[in-house]
């Protein structure tokens, strides 16, 4: 075994030096703040932490101009006030900026031995995010108060004046992340061992694994709090970001099946032709509404491989396969829509109900309940997020009567697709296990 650090800068060990490069690029040229209540003006919509006084002569022209800000213009004592709010950001990331450039080179030159100094800094990076979030309720309360408007939480959240970006966010996730993980990702001592063959024990299934509680943790109730986050404070405006923090959710418990071992390509590359597979099913059946193979597959790849690869199959099939259907704010629930049934699939037909799977009227029957149920379910229950203009249980009583045909017909080519493709997909899958000795 070497006990020396490495001398050279492994993949793990680049993460925090990525991480610092896309808080500096953040900082200084991506847009923290928006004002949708621009958007179809000729004005400028998102700014960054440096324009912050372009955004307020934005206002003062759409005020002038008779725009949606119905209100009198603002005063000299509150344009300097905001200026003050603005320079404090703009100081605040100008050493933050100086602080991460500092961490880059102590990453690369020091690696472990600089883990406080580094964490000290993402904590403070932290604070950015959060100093931002604090303005930019500040802003709405007080152009609520300006406007005469009352300042409760949809107020303050999907119908704001002035909301962040995605960017803030994603750099207070990653400070939080590096916080916690900077001291394995920039230990680089390594061991070689001369294992030939990894003997793999079937264990009996007596009762839920820790994975296992992981999987169910995130699944029901990280990600779902993350598509409502996206709802609320992101306004379904980063349906990519949204999209993308669900991925990497749904990668947690996948990756702690290589907990104690290295992950193989065969292993991973099972779960991305099988995702790959949904994808271009989709598209093979475009011309015919509903009618789609994804379902399916995904639910033969909880079966097959487990209940987070069936969640990770089915988040990678919607998000893949939206680049060709287009992207929006449907797209994290298309996601979450899929991912759960193959994850209920994994778990159902686990242990001493696997002998279940072999028949072809319970699969078939899961694969239209689920389909009609669940993803009709949370696919009718988003259209009222994204464009009812207020919630009625009318309203919802009336998306869910409207799309009930639809999802009769989706429901229906699932158990089409499985009566078909179960048996023979499963057992070529059973077939690869055994002889690679995979997942």
């Amino acid at each position: 075994m070497q006990q020396k650090q490495a001398t050279g800068v492994d993949t793990k060990a680049m993460l925090p030096i990525f991480s610092c490069g896309f808080m500096v690029v953040a900082e200084l040229f991506l847009p923290w703040f928006s004002m949708p209540v621009l958007k179809y003006s000729k004005l400028q919509t998102s700014y960054t932490l440096w324009n912050v006084s372009e955004c307020v002569d934005n206002i003062q022209k759409s005020i002038r101009g008779g725009g949606k800000l119905s209100m009198e213009l603002l005063t000299a004592e509150e344009i300097k006030t905001i200026g003050q709010w603005s320079i404090a950001l703009q100081v605040f990331a100008i050493i933050l900026t100086v602080l991460l450039i500092g961490v880059a080179i102590a990453a690369y030159r020091w690696k472990k031995k600089s883990v406080v100094y580094i964490r000290l800094t993402f904590l403070v990076a932290a604070i950015l995010p959060a100093l931002a979030f604090a303005a930019n309720m500040q802003g709405n309360l007080f152009l609520n108060e300006k406007i005469g408007r009352e300042s409760h939480f949809i107020n303050l959240t999907i119908h704001s004046y002035l909301q962040l970006t995605a960017f803030p966010y994603a750099q207070l996730i990653l400070a939080l992340v590096m916080i916690a993980a900077v001291g394995k990702l920039l230990d680089t001592q390594f061991e070689y061992e001369a294992i030939m063959y990894i003997q793999r024990s079937v264990r009996e299934d007596k009762k839920i694994g820790k994975r296992t509680k992981v999987s169910i943790f995130l699944i029901l109730f990280a990600i779902p709090c993350l598509i409502f986050f996206g709802i609320f404070f992101l306004n379904d405006r980063s349906a990519s970001f949204i999209a993308l923090c669900i991925i990497g959710l749904a990668m947690i418990p996948f990756c702690m099946i290589f907990e104690d071992r290295k992950p193989q390509a065969r292993e991973v590359l099972l779960i991305a032709v099988m995702a790959a597979i949904a994808v271009v099913g989709r598209m093979a059946f475009f011309m015919l509404p509903q009618f789609k193979p994804v379902t399916a597959i995904v639910i033969i790849t909880g079966i097959s491989l487990g209940a987070e690869a069936g969640f990770l199959t089915g988040a990678f099939a919607g998000f893949v396969s939206n680049f060709f259907f287009g992207q929006g704010p449907w797209t994290p629930w298309q996601m979450f829509a899929f991912g759960i049934i193959g994850f209920l699939a994994g778990l159902l037909f686990r242990g001493k109900r696997e002998k279940y799977k072999k028949s072809k009227l319970i699969l078939c029957l899961y694969g239209g309940i689920a389909t009609l149920v669940i993803y009709g379910f949370l696919m009718d229950t988003s259209s009222i997020t994204m464009f009812g203009t207020g919630f009625s249980w009318k309203a919802l009583a009336a998306m869910y009567a409207s799309g009930l045909p639809f999802n009769i017909v989706h429901g229906i080519s699932t158990m089409v697709f499985l009566f078909f493709l179960a048996g023979p997909m499963d057992r070529k899958l059973e077939r690869i296990k055994k002889k690679y000795g995979i997942l």
